[in-house]
């Protein structure tokens, strides 16, 4: 570790050209004393592991990562920000589960029963595993297997039948 003074006269040497850096990159001046400061805090930290000759260079390529983590970290707080604003689509379809059920004979009633339960009662697999007594794994092969039969039926007997996508999601 270096000693204050010694922590002092770099700081006083170099602080003006790596703040200039740093405000180039990021264009507030609030930032960039507080990028500056990160970079001079970090040196201190470091120090006893850098010659004098690598100074200046470490100092401005720490500047420029910060500024860059800066810029990342903007844009996905502004990307995340954007995303929970918008409204989630709803959707309403046209037929009932009942109907989509109705217009597929090939479904057992084991099959039934689970996307009964799943999607009209909003049980999760685990819950359909106690009241059915089957285990976990069989629920959800059940409803993967009810799920391709209703896709199947809805594309070769009935175009008219709206996408089942959205109950393949909850599977």
């Amino acid at each position: 570790m270096i000693s204050i003074d010694e922590l002092n006269g770099i700081c006083r040497q170099h602080v003006d050209a790596v703040f200039r850096v740093t405000l180039r990159s990021v264009s507030r001046r609030e930032i960039a004393e507080e990028i500056t400061s990160e970079v001079f805090l970090t040196f201190y930290q470091n120090a006893a592991s850098l010659s004098s000759e690598q100074l200046p260079a470490w100092l401005f390529t720490g500047a420029k990562r910060r500024a860059a983590d800066y810029w990342r970290r903007r844009y996905l707080e502004e990307r995340w920000s954007l995303e929970d604003t918008t409204e989630p689509a709803t959707f309403t379809p046209e037929y009932s589960l009942e109907d989509l059920l109705a217009k597929c004979g090939s479904l057992k009633p084991i099959h039934r029963v689970c996307v009964i339960l799943r999607f009209a009662q909003g049980m999760s697999r685990t819950e359909i595993a106690q009241q059915t007594g089957l285990s976990e794994l069989q629920v959800k092969g059940n409803l993967q297997y009810a799920l391709k039969l209703l896709r199947d039926a809805q594309t070769t007997c009935s175009p008219i039948l709206p996408s089942t996508q959205e109950l393949s999601a909850d599977v």
